[in-house]
């Protein structure tokens, strides 16, 4: 086994890969799946993560597209290469895995012509043969029971049916003797088959009334299965059509078997397609299921490792408990101390797990920003590795990893050791654990490494270029919190987990008291360290809520100020609005008045003098708008709505907003309607005619125009916020009860994507997926709040 085969079974990095596998649906990307291993090519890295990114989006546009169907056909195609006669099982496995490619071929091909972001899988469908004409000829050839079919040629059907005639005259005239002159001789009145042949049982005592062949007897000897001397032409010509009958069978065998062994080249390529898609394929769904996300590649003078709440993938997802990690920049060596239990180990094959994961073109369980670089190679001594065969300890075996290590370590390489210098004694362990620390500062690799030893975490206290590291434990409680913090050194808590244990408390100050004091000292100091990092981050992250708070604070001020405004800018607009039409009912009274025939004089004047009155009222009105209800000109144009009054900058005249389209408006302008762009208009209120009316008008006026659903899937995750918002502002202003949101199943992602915005949508009530007639989990429902 290599050096990285030895390091990655450490790691448990093979029961990933039987993730992978149990993922698959295809036998062979199955095996593909067992097969990978980390590429340390950064071009590669890449094009695995772009496969799998791309594979994800593919199944959001067609969820439920697989390789269902398709058969390990590996050993047909080689029998019939080497000259082998295939049977009609082994072509029926062949006609099936040709319908599924032309299947998988069909779908993905209509992908393709309305979509161009699958570069990549699009190379891998360019393996898939067309040998249609092939799977029509063994459809033609075999049933799917497994039968040569009458189609199969026209010999065949012949011989089938000259085969069946002979028979059908055969029975008849062996069933007229038993009827007729043999009727007494016979020991029953059936036909039966011996030896191939059809025959009739008779008695033994009447064998001479019968002349013809013997080919059985009874087990008792009272029968004998004889073939009539006058039906042997008969059964002979039977015979010979189902001779001629499986002749032509095995002629058509041959013939198939020679056209597979002809297109063996491009059945495996098929085959090789389908399991490179099904294995990327499985790589999606394993992403899904760990909530996994791209890392981040970082390459150059930048490389370094900053995991974000990574999980280890082989922890159950409800129960691990996230850590983050950084290696790089200021530091290349993370020395992680703590006690035993406490999920340095965990931690340790965090590190190496993930990114040989990402090398091999998975996705990581970790957060959104999660950066990786690409190692040559990852080197691991893990584990009590104690060799009897070999008389070799444990301090023996890990320095002999250690040492094979050193010797092969590069630049590019990360180094993972667990209990570096245990096993031995303690000063010439922690001495060595140092020593070997200085030694691969000097190689290069980043390194991670796990430790008991307080001299070490001294060491790396005080080393520019290494960093200490503690997983945190509750002494309380006796268990880790698994909690990684970076730049704290940690405890082995040994004393106290005793003591919390019920060891005597007279043995623990006994003991406290054998401790050297210098390594007394160093502890204290290094838990004066860790006390101080826990303040300031404790000071920090107080820091950041009170930031937190006060923006919410200022934003919920900000918003009740302009609900405020918006709120007595509208009454006052309302109010100068039922004031106006109050006023023009009453103007067009006193000129109905003025105009009236039948009105005496005096009632003229009076009406004259009423009409003054009312457009001095409405000058007074206008100049208490120009004054208190100031036009604003509206930064967004689109905040004009069906129903606004407005002012057109263009006649210094105002009019009412009866229709939009795009970048224009229709204005009616008491009996004329005129077009005008948006920016050409500024907003004064409401229209009089639009205040009683409003609901109404917006619901006619846009609910046509509206969908009730909307289609998404193929988006990016980043584009859905764009178009839905949009979307569901005129679904919503439109009156809809609801609206359907098409974003299919796939991974989930766009599903979670959609959900996540409906949660913050402030009209949006309630949210489910739809029937299962109408998309199931594939749609989610928005009901809007009633208006």
């Amino acid at each position: 086994m290599s050096d990285l085969a030895l390091s990655l079974k450490k790691l448990e990095y093979p029961a990933v890969l039987e993730l992978l596998a149990k993922r698959c649906q295809f036998s062979i990307g199955a095996e593909r799946a067992r097969e990978l291993g980390p590429v340390n090519e950064a071009a590669r890295v890449t094009y695995l993560l772009d496969v799998t990114q791309e594979t994800m989006a593919l199944l959001t546009v067609l969820p439920d597209l697989s390789v269902g169907g398709i058969r390990d056909i590996r050993p047909q195609i080689d029998r019939a290469e080497k000259g082998g006669r295939l049977q009609p099982a082994d072509l029926l496995l062949v006609a099936d895995s040709l319908h599924a490619i032309g299947v998988f071929r069909a779908r993905f091909g209509r992908v393709q012509e309305r979509e161009t972001r699958f570069p990549n899988l699009s190379e891998f469908a360019e393996g898939l043969p067309n040998l249609g004409a092939l799977e029509t000829t063994l459809k033609r050839t075999v049933s799917p029971g497994g039968e040569i079919l009458d189609t199969a040629s026209e010999n065949l059907a012949k011989y089938r049916r000259d085969a069946r005639v002979a028979q059908g005259r055969l029975t008849e005239r062996l069933n007229s003797l038993l009827r007729g002159k043999f009727a007494s001789a016979a020991q029953d009145a059936i036909i039966t088959m011996r030896d191939g042949r059809y025959v009739i049982p008779i008695r033994s005592d009447s064998r001479g009334s019968v002349p013809g062949v013997v080919h059985d007897m009874s087990a008792s000897g009272q029968t004998l299965f004889v073939e009539p001397l006058e039906v042997v032409e008969l059964n002979n010509a039977w015979r010979e059509n189902l001779v001629r009958e499986q002749q032509e069978i095995e002629r058509i065998l041959d013939m198939l078997s020679a056209e597979i062994a002809t297109n063996a080249f491009l059945l495996r390529t098929g085959l090789e397609a389908m399991a490179a898609f099904d294995l990327s394929f499985a790589k999606a769904r394993l992403a899904e299921d760990l909530d996994a996300i791209r890392p981040t590649i970082r390459l150059g003078k930048g490389r370094q490792i900053n995991l974000h709440n990574a999980r280890h993938p082989l922890i159950d997802k409800s129960v691990v408990v996230p850590t983050s990690i950084q290696v790089g920049g200021r530091y290349r060596v993370l020395v992680i101390t703590g006690p035993n239990t406490g999920g340095k180990t965990v931690a340790l094959k965090t590190v190496g797990l993930l990114s040989a994961m990402a090398q091999t073109g998975l996705f990581i369980p970790a957060d959104e920003g999660s950066e990786l670089p690409v190692f040559e190679s990852i080197s691991v001594d893990i584990g009590d590795e104690q060799s009897i065969q070999q008389s070799l300890s444990t301090f023996s075996s890990h320095m002999t990893n250690v040492i094979s290590i050193l010797k092969r370590v590069g630049k590019l390489d990360l180094v993972l050791l667990d209990e570096l210098g245990a096993g031995t004694d303690p000063q010439e362990g922690s001495a060595l654990a140092r020593a070997l620390l200085s030694e691969f500062l000097a190689l290069g690799p980043m390194v991670v490494a796990t430790t008991h030893y307080t001299e070490v975490k001294t060491y790396a206290s005080s080393t520019p270029g290494v960093e200490n590291a503690s997983v945190e434990f509750n002494v309380k409680t006796l268990s880790p919190t698994y909690k990684l913090s970076i730049g704290t050194p940690g405890q082995s808590n040994a004393l106290a987990i005793s003591k919390r244990l019920g060891l005597p408390s007279s043995i623990i100050e006994s003991a406290r008291g054998l401790i050297d004091p210098d390594a007394a000292s160093t502890e204290t100091a290094l838990a004066e360290i860790r006390s101080r990092r826990m303040e300031a981050d404790r000071a920090l992250a107080r820091a950041r809520e009170i930031e937190l708070e006060a923006k919410q604070l200022r934003r919920i001020a900000n918003d009740a100020m302009r609900e405020a405004e918006n709120t007595k800018r509208t009454a006052r607009e309302d109010a100068l609005a039922e004031a106006e039409t109050e006023l023009a009912t009453i103007r067009d009274l006193s000129r109905r008045m003025e105009r009236d025939h039948r009105a005496t004089v005096a009632q003229r004047e009076e009406a004259d003098s009423r009409r003054r009155e009312v457009d001095e009222a409405a000058e007074e009105l206008r100049s208490f708008r120009r004054e208190y209800v100031a036009p604003v000109r509206l930064a967004d144009s689109a905040e004009i709505k069906i129903g606004d009054r407005v002012r057109l900058t263009a006649f210094e005249e105002e009019g009412d907003v009866i229709g939009l389209d795009g970048a224009h408006a229709d204005i009616q302008m008491g009996s004329i309607k005129i077009r005008q762009p948006l920016d050409a208009l500024v907003r004064i209120g409401r229209s009089p005619n639009a205040v009683s009316t409003e609901r109404r008008t917006t619901s006619t006026a846009i609910r046509a125009v509206v969908p009730i659903e909307i289609d998404i899937r193929g988006m990016r995750a980043h584009e859905i916020e764009a178009e839905l918002e949009p979307y569901l502002e005129a679904a919503y202003r439109a009156g809809n009860p609801f609206a359907r949101i098409i974003h299919g199943k796939g991974t989930g992602a766009l599903r979670q994507v959609v959900r996540d915005l409906l949660n913050r949508y402030p009209a949006v009530s309630r949210f489910e997926n739809a029937a299962p007639n109408e998309g199931g989990d594939g749609a989610t429902v928005a009901h809007f709040q009633d208006v």
